[in-house]
């Protein structure tokens, strides 16, 4: 049987590799150069992105990178869809990479020793919520409801307002945010 080979692929990281590379055989390297290249090195580990959040209902945690610095990683972003699945009708929806982002900055300013818990998240267009929007977020993976064990509702309410980005709200045991317009209600 045979393989066919992968066609290479070029990533930043690749590439400032090889430009250290050639730049170190260089005997007169610019002088600008120099500090540009350690500045993007240093800046790619600053770009890996994970999420620490534990499922309330279920208790299952999600502990994963799912940004690597040049690309959101399909596998994770496909074991996030399970973790934040309906849970009364088992349904998986595609997840919103923008979501995960501002989750991983609120997780961010909040501090990364505990974890976001996962409240609400993906939910199925066959299943009705009191009170839920007809055409919620929620539907189209871009919104969580979440909380945190130290902060509650009223500290990560605050932690996402300054971040100024999508929906959000607060509720008397979690917040929510979306990636849709910037607003609150």
């Amino acid at each position: 049987m045979q393989t066919q080979a992968q066609p290479t692929a070029f990533s930043r990281r690749s590439f400032l590799f090889g430009a250290t590379a050639a730049l170190s055989s260089v005997s007169a390297a610019p002088a600008f150069a120099l500090p540009f290249l350690r500045r993007a090195q240093q800046s790619d580990a600053a770009e890996t992105r994970s999420l620490l959040m534990v499922n309330q209902r279920t208790e299952e945690v999600f502990n994963e990178v799912y940004f690597d610095g040049d690309a959101y990683l399909a596998e994770s972003l496909g074991r996030f869809a399970v973790f934040a699945r309906d849970l009364r009708t088992g349904e998986l929806g595609e997840m919103d990479p923008h979501l995960l982002d501002l989750a991983f900055e609120i997780q961010q300013h909040a501090g990364t020793q505990e974890p976001l818990i996962l409240t609400h998240g993906f939910r199925s267009s066959s299943r009705k919520v009191r009170g839920g929007a007809a055409n919620s977020h929620h539907l189209h993976g871009q919104a969580l409801d979440i909380t945190h064990h130290s902060l509650g509702p009223r500290g990560l309410h605050e932690i996402a307002a300054s971040i100024g980005r999508g929906g959000l709200s607060r509720y008397s045991s979690f917040i929510h945010i979306d990636t849709g317009e910037t607003r609150t209600w």
